[in-house]
């Protein structure tokens, strides 16, 4: 009956410990599909703004319809030129894309 019981109690330990691995794989993957969007977003906001200073018209900010977003900043630095910054959000995650010229 002792062995029993401790036999069955490693089981229960080993699939426990199988269990948590498995769920954070699991929220590995939720959190990659998440900022893989929001560096999508990113890089949306850069290429609208980049095209928009290019054309040298406005044009009306793309939406986004997998519930991300971005921000878009332009500057003009001390040294010269332009740099616009992108920030997509995706949930909890944030991604930044930069490009100067």
């Amino acid at each position: 009956m002792l062995i029993t019981l401790l036999i069955l109690s490693a089981s229960f330990l080993i699939a426990m410990a199988l269990g948590s691995l498995v769920l954070y794989e699991l929220r590995s993957m939720i959190f990659t599909g998440e900022s893989i969007k929001a560096l999508y977003a990113a890089e949306s906001g850069l290429e609208w703004k980049l095209f928009e200073n290019i054309k040298g018209v406005l044009i009306e900010a793309p939406t986004m319809t997998n519930n991300s977003s971005f921000e878009v900043s332009v500057s003009n630095p001390p040294a010269g030129g332009t740099l616009i910054k992108s920030i997509g959000q995706s949930g909890n995650n944030f991604r930044a894309l930069e490009a100067s010229f």
